[in-house]
């Protein structure tokens, strides 16, 4: 039987230019025909390492184990951040140390080696990180020869875990999805049930906790898809409505007081 390398790439690169493809090129001319690439969004917000992070967290259980994600989130590019290969789950996750793994379950980690001579300053996603990412498709065992990581010194991602105010839960907006839901840094385990949202501008709407999205009139407080708590809109967009932006807080009230 074959086997099929699968690699997975991420990026803020859009489409519009040639980058993503040229990554592509890099890791198809070093291996064989049987690797399959499987894009798993290259409209991350133009340098927003969160969001990366974001959608690496909430992607990591679906990333079949023995396969290679390559993600390029990287302000820093050709600066003295390093480049690493972190292993989540039996998976190596190539990109650079700037916080794009910090909300992963990394087990262990190595330090990439510098750029070879003639390597693009600015365009690392391509000569550093797609290349170490075929590489590493074709030889697992290419991670015994680089210098490990210790797991403390990986620079953490930067996000708002929810926390308690005397009238209700804040809580960070994680992402705004496509049809403008709010995704919120809140786990679906959560049993926190509000009846108002504080905007971050002081406005105050009511919420109706629900189990899915139609047919249900007003504000809408449910679990996602993604293992978060979102607020949405049916066939509407919330985001727009309410006018939140990811990164925004937002304030969940169980009562006003009166």
């Amino acid at each position: 039987m074959i086997r099929i390398n699968t690699l997975f790439l991420l990026s803020d690169f859009g489409t519009s230019d040639t980058y993503v493809a040229q990554m592509k090129a890099v890791i198809l001319s070093a291996c064989s025909r049987s690797v399959v690439i499987v894009d798993l969004t290259h409209d991350v917000k133009a340098g927003s390492i969160r969001e990366g992070a974001f959608h690496l967290s909430v992607s990591r259980k679906y990333v079949p184990a023995g396969s290679v994600v390559v993600a390029v989130v990287d302000p820093g590019v050709g600066t003295a951040r390093r480049g690493v290969v972190c292993e989540v789950e039996g998976t190596f996750y190539i990109g650079p140390d700037n916080g794009i793994f910090g909300l992963m379950p990394v087990a262990r980690a190595w330090k990439l080696p510098d750029p070879q001579e003639g390597a693009s300053r600015t365009f690392h996603g391509r000569d550093v990180f797609a290349s170490a990412g075929a590489r590493l498709l074709l030889d697992p065992g290419w991670v015994k020869f680089l210098e490990p990581v210790e797991m403390e010194d990986l620079v953490p991602s930067e996000i708002e875990n929810p926390r308690l105010e005397d009238s209700g839960l804040k809580v960070t907006v994680a992402h705004i999805d496509i049809f403008g839901n709010i995704v919120l840094w809140l786990p679906s385990s959560c049993t926190f049930h509000p009846a108002f949202l504080k905007l971050p501008g002081g406005r105050i709407e009511p919420v109706k906790e629900v189990k899915t999205y139609g047919s249900h009139p007003g504000i809408l407080f449910l679990q996602g898809s993604q293992g978060l708590m979102e607020i949405a809109v049916s066939c509407g967009c919330a985001s727009e409505l309410l006018g939140i932006n990811s990164g925004d807080s937002i304030l969940l009230i169980k009562e006003l007081n009166r």
